[in-house]
């Protein structure tokens, strides 16, 4: 096992021997805990889970597990990886704390720009090789999330807009943007509107004279505000503004707009670029606010997919307004599936270095001194803590490597439900991320405060994920929106927008609704059910049926009894509107879980769509297939523990089974802390990019001020 390069100082004297056998002592026992070994006291552990018994053993093959976790990742994109390794290993690229704002901005567009040199990433190659795109960008948060956003928000918003919302025209300008000639920024959201960016004020008028479009700021909330590289490096934009002919708005339209002259980086002539300063986290993105007096853009420079100005005319094959700009933002959803996938390269990391620290930091022993201290991971506090952790990020980056590959593969029906999924994915994976970094960073104790220790950067830097692509409350309002429109369609005899539903209504769900009330309740009755994943999706069907059942009604009483309006029966309905979207990410996650365990146990399923009913591993012994069952179980208890209210009020589970299912995730917790090591090396995260000294020998670092305890043949 190799330890990180320490990012301390380099001093002229090496740790005395004792300390250093301290030291290969820990890599020892990481050693162990990866090759499969068990420290003996992990079994004086094992009866405080609530088990007499030992559990039972678990293995990770994790060469193929690697392969489960990155599932979508061809040979191709496997080497562009390695290309890109060959830039991230440099020193240019190793973390670094301790910046000023102006330094770590500097420090970001170096790197960008040498990213840029390997021509790894092209505009024209966006969606035919979008898992290329994601990969890069994964590999691009290990480093440091300003790359990432700052390298994101060129090739993903500036580059996606031209590529998914312009015209054959203006493929001209990919070479530029993929050498970073025109650097990018994207100006949607304004000071003043931000989820509701149908709201935004800003103007562009056609000018009928000069053929050209004139792009104003009309009011103070209308500046354009937290544009990434704006603030210093962007020379273009694609500024969104409502579109003017003869007085007439035709709705929000995107225009590519230089705003920096390449020479000077001065703002253009009508161009205002103000700095949105100091931020909690990612202050190497320039973020800043763009406003606009009078600027003239070329008619060339309207995205023109769907909508144009042809002989001073509005022209569109999508009428309203609305569906308009919501086809807009639908072709931009990569965008937002990029952010989820690259919060969850936080949680990985987090985790990885969690479980490394867990397994070589002792704390209290259990016998008054006479025996050595506990491992940290011994305690089932910190199992209990980490491993629904560890559960949650497979289920989550397995849901993400399905909508991912519906994303690059997607047809023209596709969009309204990768859209849907896109937004749900973005919503709880994020919300995930965070959760799990602030797990990570308390289980590390004083060491996870530290900067070095890279945990809380991550937090506070990636904190922002839960707001920008689309405020994640914001999302799941649109995901429950569309479940809505799948239950009226399917009761009308209508062809549904999207197979939102499709699992649900082909197991026959609904029907067991209304004949029997309590039928989780017969499911769950026996012990081996609460092992069994699929008797979990079930419930969780079940209970999003029940929820969008009840959600339609509500809405339903309210305007028809009430006389609510359809604006206030929404708004005094979300808490119910949350918990349904939360639900179907549920079921959905648990539904791609159960896939990855099938294509586990039968390769040749891999690619193939999944069946309409779970196929049942419980007894398939090829490598990982036990031990993914044990960790989408212990996902599914999570879930159903953190809503067991719901589950109890409703009179689907027995008191009894609540507290069933409580012990056996205790259990669980214990038993996947045997595979926890090679569970987290399974992410394949580039051991130069982890470099945070307590992920290996973390006292190492910390000789320098014990001078008198170094080998004096040594100093």
């Amino acid at each position: 096992h190799r330890v990180p390069t320490s990012t301390s100082p380099s001093r002229s004297y090496r740790p005395p021997s004792h300390l250093m056998d301290r030291g290969l002592g820990r890599l020892s026992v990481l050693a162990g805990h990866l090759l499969g070994a068990t420290p003996s006291s992990a079994s004086s552990d094992s009866s405080s889970a609530g088990s007499s018994s030992s559990p039972a053993k678990l293995s990770v093959d994790v060469p193929e597990m690697k392969k489960v976790l990155r599932e979508g990742y061809d040979e191709e994109c496997l080497k562009v990886r390695e290309r890109l390794m060959e830039v991230l290993s440099t020193p240019l690229f190793q973390p670094r704390t301790n910046m000023t704002m102006e330094e770590h901005r500097k420090l970001t567009t170096e790197r960008v720009y040498k990213i840029a040199e390997k021509r790894l990433l092209k505009t024209e190659e966006l969606l035919s090789k979008y898992n290329q795109f994601v990969m890069v960008k994964e590999h691009l948060a290990y480093v440091d999330f300003s790359l990432q956003v700052k390298d994101s928000v060129h090739y993903g918003l500036f580059a996606g807009s031209i590529f998914c919302l312009g015209t054959e025209k203006h493929r001209k300008y990919f070479p530029k943007i993929d050498t970073l000639e025109m650097f990018g920024c994207f100006a949607l959201t304004e000071l003043g509107h931000g989820s509701n960016v149908r709201g935004i004020e800003t103007t562009a008028e056609y000018d009928r004279a000069t053929n050209t479009f004139v792009i104003n700021t009309p009011t103070v909330s209308a500046q354009k505000c937290w544009i990434g590289n704006a603030a210093n490096d962007g020379l273009w934009s694609t500024v969104f503004a409502n579109l003017f002919i003869d007085g007439t708005n035709y709705g929000i339209h995107p225009f590519i707009t230089p705003i920096r002259d390449p020479a000077t980086k001065q703002p253009l002539s009508g161009v205002y670029i103000g700095d949105c300063g100091f931020k909690m986290g990612l202050n190497g993105v320039d973020n800043g606010r763009l406003a606009f007096h009078n600027v003239r853009v070329p008619y060339e420079n309207l995205l023109n997919k769907f909508g144009d100005v042809i002989d001073g005319k509005y022209v569109t094959s999508i009428p309203h307004h609305g569906a308009r700009f919501n086809s807009m933002l639908e072709a931009l959803v990569g965008g937002r599936v990029a952010v989820g996938a690259c919060s969850l390269s936080g949680a990985k990391l987090g985790l990885l270095i969690a479980v490394r620290y867990g397994l070589s930091r002792r704390q209290f022993s259990p016998n008054q001194g006479k025996e050595p201290e506990m491992l940290l991971l011994d305690w089932y506090s910190h199992q209990r803590r980490l491993m629904p952790a560890l559960a949650g990020t497979y289920a989550f980056q397995i849901y993400g490597n399905y909508v991912r590959h519906r994303f690059q593969h997607q047809g023209e029906k596709d969009h309204r439900e990768i859209f849907l999924l896109a937004a749900s994915f973005k919503a709880m994976a994020t919300w995930h991320k965070a959760e799990t970094l602030q797990l990570c960073r308390e289980c590390c104790g004083g060491q996870g405060f530290s900067a070095e220790s890279r945990i809380g950067v991550l937090r506070t830097d990636s904190d922002v994920d839960l707001t920008y692509e689309g405020d994640n409350t914001v999302l799941m309002q649109a995901v429950s929106k569309a479940l809505l429109q799948e239950f009226s369609s399917y009761f009308k005899g209508k062809k549904p927008l999207t197979a939102m539903l499709k699992y649900t209504w082909m197991s026959g769900h609904i029907g067991r609704v209304f004949r029997n009330k309590n039928f989780i309740v017969q499911m769950l009755a026996s012990e081996s059910s609460l092992h069994s994943p699929e008797v979990y999706l079930d419930a969780f069907a079940y209970r999003e049926f029940k929820l969008l059942r009840q959600l339609a009604r509500d809405l339903k009483d309210k305007t028809k009894v009430k006389k609510m309006s359809g604006f206030d029966a929404w708004n005094t309905s979300m808490d119910l509107i949350m918990h349904l979207a939360r639900s179907y990410v549920d079921r959905v996650s648990l539904e791609r879980f159960l896939a990855a365990i099938q294509v586990a146990a039968d390769p040749s399923l891999a690619g193939k769509p999944a069946p309409a009913s779970p196929i049942p591993t419980t007894d398939i012994q090829a490598p990982n297939v036990q031990t993914l069952r044990a960790m989408c179980n212990l996902y599914c208890m999570t879930r159903m523990e953190r809503d067991m209210a719901w589950f109890l009020e409703h009179q689907f589970l027995a008191p009894s089974r609540a507290r069933a299912i409580h012990v056996e995730s205790m259990k669980l917790c214990t038993q996947l802390r045997q595979v926890a090591l090679p569970l987290v090396e399974a992410f394949d995260i580039p051991e130069v990019l982890v470099a945070a000294p307590i992920a290996g020998d973390w006292l190492a670092p910390k000789t320098d001020v014990v001078p008198w305890l170094v080998n004096k043949e040594q100093a």
